[in-house]
Formats: structure tokens, sequence, C-alpha cells
């Protein structure tokens, strides 16, 4: 679709509005740079077939005045369009009816469509185009969408909507062929919630564009070199954190921003909101730092970004497993990577040295809902990931299965599984494993036993102990979460970890330090990153120790690579896709 941004302007030269600091101007006259950038964003989405828009923003940047806009302008040219305005609130419900009344009694005779009613409901123009206004409060009513059929849609202020039975009715009931359909849900961050949720969707999405709005965008945001704020405010350099953020938006955003920008933003926090956490939530540098309401990030958003960027060009193999009554009914199938529950960036390699991170579903809070194992290929100097499983739909006895069968891929590994709540349940599943191994015919009662006889445990210690307890697992406390964190943050941000999984480096990027505790905030998930810290405590404490003794680095290990492949003795073992074909279980 073709959506004319020349004419959709020229239209908005007819509109006028009340601004904060010019008073009642005309639209169009100075559209703000965050206002022509959604814009130029929405027709290349629409270009690309794409109808579906969440748009992450800061305050004051104009977006929904731009938008408000945008729904009189498409009701105007294509008749018969059913649309819906769904705001937060009644307040702004009738803010925004009362703005486009505004908009349309300010209207030129040749553009205005005649009104057949206009009502807290709805509009009715006479071309057959409706306007229905809703409002998703912030109770759950679940009654968003009910009876209508949706061709237009624009939510505003989606993060503070408290109705998520609602929206998924409303989503339920907008089209999906028709060719001028158009949905944009704009809002500010507001933390972890269901907005956060669907802007990741979006992200990731192939009919779906996610349109992040810097502050640094509006031109108005701008320190005149003239003025005392910028002479008070700028002096000549950065700070630490704001080098970090202008790189990152720099590399992501391909956007320079100048001393002039810096010394509003400084004036704004000193002299405004005086309060960091609240500046970077109200008016985002980057993504990342608009989903963090309170507290620090645990992981330097800069080292995030550059990790993301490196884990783009790692190629993996998608597989997901279908699981059985029991375990040798276990089948492990190639598939698509939006389907997989298993990735592979390095199959396994006999001479090698691995340790295995696994974190049951619901081991550190109600919404780490996911099952998850992280394997990393360990050296003396550090270590790299191999494979990822990460998956909801699981019991604790497929879990137990899935850890013994990575286990027995990948040998020479060290497992340190997380024993609170559902881990007592694997442990336990693995031990009925021991055991019905011996009752399996021929190769696979031989093999299974001696994966379950050779895996390496983590044995729990109190780290102010000498002594080491016969506990097999991790226990999770206050203390041991912030040891075994500490420890990822440390070799991740050194580079001594190379993270290869951008589904792990983005729940890397929600999780914060607040009031003494470290963790995801609100609803973000955090299993992968928690099952990244079990296998990286049990690499600290019991394998790098060993591997520095045998001086085994990354660079001693590619040599003896290389000298074993040129000799034609290969190093690779058993290769993840076909260990339980090897079995002889599929």
């Amino acid at each position: 679709m073709n959506f004319d941004r020349a004419k959709f302007y020229h239209f908005c030269k007819h509109l006028k509005i009340e601004t904060k600091e010019q008073g009642l101007r005309v639209l169009g006259d100075q559209l703000l740079g965050t206002q022509t950038y959604v814009m130029d964003e929405v027709a290349r989405g629409l270009a690309e077939d794409k109808h579906f828009f969440v748009v992450l923003k800061g305050r004051q940047l104009g977006i929904t005045t731009i938008s408000l806009a945008l729904d009189l302008y498409w009701h105007f040219i294509h008749p018969g369009m059913q649309g819906t305005l769904t705001t937060d609130t009644e307040e702004n419900r009738e803010q925004f009816r009362s703005t486009l009344q505004m908009y349309m009694d300010g209207l030129p005779k040749e553009f205005k469509i005649p009104l057949m009613s206009h009502n807290r409901n709805q509009m009715v123009l006479k071309n057959r185009s409706r306007l229905f206004y809703q409002v998703a409060g912030i109770r759950a009513k679940g009654s968003l969408g009910r009876g209508k059929g949706i061709t237009f849609l624009h939510g505003t202020e989606t993060s503070s909507w408290g109705d998520e039975e609602g929206l998924a009715s409303l989503l339920a009931s907008l089209a999906e062929n028709n060719p001028l359909r158009y949905y944009m849900f704009e809002s500010t961050a507001r933390g972890f919630n269901m907005f956060h949720d669907m802007w990741t969707t979006a992200k990731r999405a192939r009919t779906q564009k996610a349109i992040f709005v810097g502050w640094w965008r509006n031109q108005f945001y701008s320190a005149d070199p003239k003025s005392d704020i910028y002479k008070v405010y700028w002096d000549g350099k950065l700070s630490p954190e704001e080098k970090e953020w202008t790189k990152d938006i720099k590399k992501v955003y391909n956007f320079d921003v100048n001393s002039r920008q810096i010394a509003w933003w400084r004036w704004k926090l000193h002299e405004g909101l005086k309060d960091e956490g609240m500046m970077y939530q109200e008016f985002p540098p980057t993504e990342d730092y608009a989903f963090v309401m309170t507290g620090t990030s645990f992981f330097s958003t800069a080292r995030c970004t550059d990790a993301m960027k490196a884990s783009k060009k790692e190629a993996f193999v998608s597989y997901r497993f279908s699981m059985g009554a029991n375990f040798q009914d276990t089948q492990l199938l190639q598939s698509t990577e939006r389907l997989a529950t298993l990735k592979i960036w390095e199959e396994p390699v006999s001479t090698a040295y691995y340790v295995i991170g696994a974190d049951p579903a619901y081991g550190s809070s109600d919404w780490a809902d996911r099952f998850c194992i992280q394997v990393f290929r360990c050296y003396a100097d550090g270590m790299d990931q191999v494979a990822e499983f990460a998956t909801s739909e699981l019991n604790t006895f497929q879990f137990a299965w899935v850890i013994c069968y990575l286990a027995g891929a990948y040998v020479n590994s060290t497992l340190n599984l997380e024993v609170n709540g559902p881990g007592q349940a694997v442990i336990q599943e693995m031990r009925n494993l021991k055991r019905q191994a011996t009752q399996l015919p021929g190769n696979e009662g031989r093999e299974l036993t001696n994966v379950l006889s050779n895996m390496q445990h983590y044995l729990w210690r109190r780290n102010d102990s000498f002594g080491i307890s016969n506990s097999i697992g991790w226990v999770t406390t206050h203390s041991s979460k912030e040891r075994m964190l500490s420890y990822l943050k440390d070799y991740f941000e050194r580079g001594m970890l190379n993270m290869y999984s951008s589904d792990c480096i983005d729940e890397m990027k929600g999780i914060v330090r607040d009031n003494g505790t470290i963790a995801a905030m609100g609803r973000a998930k955090d299993d992968r990153v928690m099952a990244s810290a079990l296998a990286t405590a049990a690499f600290a404490e019991q394998l790098q120790p060993r591997l520095i003794q045998m001086r085994l680095t990354r660079e001693k290990k590619a040599v003896q690579d290389d000298e074993a492949e040129n000799g034609g003795q290969a190093q690779v073992g058993k290769q993840v896709g076909n260990y339980l074909r090897a079995l002889g279980f599929q």
C-alpha cells in the first residue's frame, strides 16, 4: 500500500492545534522531527505490506497529535472505514474526541466530510466511515472490540491498559486481509508490562513494525549555544553514562547527538525531573533505557549492544523436541527458527569441556515460565555458547530427559541444576532414569548408563566454606543469586564469555539492580539469564581452575584442533541431530 505523505501533510496544514510552547498554530506549518520520523516509518512499513505498528516513545514528542490527524485523514479518504480510537482513561477519550472535533471545525469545505453524528461513543461520517471511542481502563473487563469488525485502530498509552483479556479481544476483531487496514499502538514504556510484550513481538514479527522515537529527534529539545542553559550545562565533555548511550544511539539508530542536545538533557534532568530513573523513563535515549523504570541496568547496555551485533553473525541450526510417554520415545526434529526449542551453534567436540546450566520453569519468579538449558564450551580463559534450549511447553520429567540428552551429546560436561522447587522433581527423574537404564536392551541401556554415570554434577557449597557438601545442584538464595549473576556479569563484560543467543541478550537488558535485589522487572523473563548464570557459576568455581592448570586456553585448543584435523583425526564427536538415532531411539 502507498501512503502519500505529501497529501497528508497538505491536509495537516489546515488543522489547528494548541501547543505547549507556541499556543494556537497550524499543525502542518512546522512538524516535529519525531512526527515526520514516525510517518516515514509508517510509509515504509505499509510499502512492505506491514499494517501493524507498535510505537515506543518518550514524553511530549507529538506522536499522539500527529496520530489523531491521521485518524481523521484515514477515515476521510477511505469511505466505509470501521475504526476505533482506544484510550487508557475516559478523561483522555474526551480530550481526544474534542481534539478531533476542533480539527474538523477548522477545516475548509473542500477537505471536510460532513458529520452524521459525533458523541462520546462514536464519530459517524457521511461517507459511511465510523470511528468508535473505547476506553481500555486500568482494570480487566474483556469487552474491547466485541461485536465490532475493525479495519483501523489507534491505541494510545497502551502501557497503562490493565485489561489483558480486552486487548486479546480487540486484536481478535482486527481485519487480516483488507489492503487498507491500519493498526497503531503508541505509548511510553512504564516498565515490563503487556506493552513490553507487544513491543518484543513487533520487533520479531514479519508482519508488524516496531518504531522507537527518541527525544533527540525533536528539534526543540536542544539548547541555544548563546543561552545560559548551554553555557551552564555544557562543559565540553560527556559523562561515562552519556558516552555509553550516545554511542548506542549512533550504533543502533545512526544518529549523532550534539552538545546542544546534551545541554538540554542535563538541564531537564537537574532543573526539571530531578530523578535520573524518571528521566530515562520519560525521555529514553534508547529503547533499552525506556523499559527500566526503577533501579539501574545490571548488565552494561553498550556491551549488550555489541554482543547483539556479534550474535547476528553467528549461524545456528534449529531443532524442536517431540516428547513421548518414555525417554526412549523422544524425537529431535529439525525445525524453523520460530518453532525451535533447541538452537545449536557448535556441534559437540569429543575432547572439549562443557558446562550446562539448567533452570526449571518458575525457578525464579511467577513470570519465569520456561524450562531453559544453556550449554557453553569452556577454556581456561573463557566460555563460548554452543547450545540453548528453552520452552514453556514441558513437564519436569521431560526436562530431565532433555538434560540427559544434551549431556550425552556434549560429553565431558558439568551440570549445574537449580534445585529449588521443581528442580527436586528433575533430580528424582534423573535417578529414575539411572535405575531404568539397567532394564533397557543392548546399546540403549549402556549409552544411557554411561551418560548418567559420567555426568559431573555441580556440588553445592557456601562460598565462605572450605568444605564441599554432598548436595548436588544450586540452591538459590538472595546471596547466592547475586553471586552467580556477578560471575555472569564479570565474564560477559570482560569479553571472556561469548553469548550468541539474541533472546538471552534481550533478557539481560531487562535485569536491573533495585533496592538491593537483582531481578527482571515486572513481567520480564529471565529464564535464559538464570540458566547462563548457573553455567557460569559452575565454570568459575569448579571447571576453570582445572582448565587453568591444564593451560587449555582458546588459542592452545585451536592449535590442537588444527593439528588433529590436518592429521586426519577429527575432534568432532556425536552430532546432536544424530545422537538419538545413534542410541536407537528414533
